[in-house]
């Protein structure tokens, strides 16, 4: 049998709990400035702008596109400071097509095309379709998984 006055307690409890919860559209920045702030840093090659949009934990996954997976953060800026020291004249353009956020997690869809110089000179580019998944840490989208899948065209399609 249940005390009636520890029942109201528990209930006006629960309710002030409740109330003072905030919402995730009240506590959680705009996701979409998250993802142009970490496509800047890329396209700009600034690995000090690029490392406070990462995760601070240890995995975080990165699919190349020829399908070799990284699976550590420490890997990822590793891969990016050597991609950055690059002198392929490398330029970026991304466009952010879609975005879906729910309360702990936000996905943004990117195309991208890629151009720079091979070591003889020549111009080679690279179009792509950039999945990144961001989550909620410490009230900042932070990227927890890449994955960039090179986009191929047959001829005449």
């Amino acid at each position: 049998m249940s005390n009636p006055t520890s029942t109201r307690v528990a209930a006006g409890l629960i309710g002030v709990a409740l109330a003072a919860e905030p919402s995730y559209a009240a506590t959680a920045p705009a996701f979409r400035p998250a993802v142009e702030e970490h496509i800047a840093a890329i396209a700009r090659r600034d690995l000090p702008a690029l490392i406070p949009t990462l995760t601070r934990g240890a995995a975080l996954t990165m699919i190349m596109p020829n399908g070799v997976a990284l699976e550590a953060r420490q890997q990822y800026v590793d891969f990016h400071r050597n991609w950055f020291a690059t002198p392929d004249e490398g330029r970026l353009d991304a466009e952010i097509v879609r975005t879906v956020e729910s309360p702990a997690l936000a996905h943004a869809l990117i195309r991208y095309r890629y151009s720079s110089r091979d070591p003889a000179g020549a111009t080679q580019g690279i179009t792509s379709w950039l999945a990144l998944t961001f989550a909620l840490e410490d009230g900042r989208w932070r990227l927890v998984f890449d994955q960039n899948t090179a986009i191929v065209t047959k001829p005449g399609t």
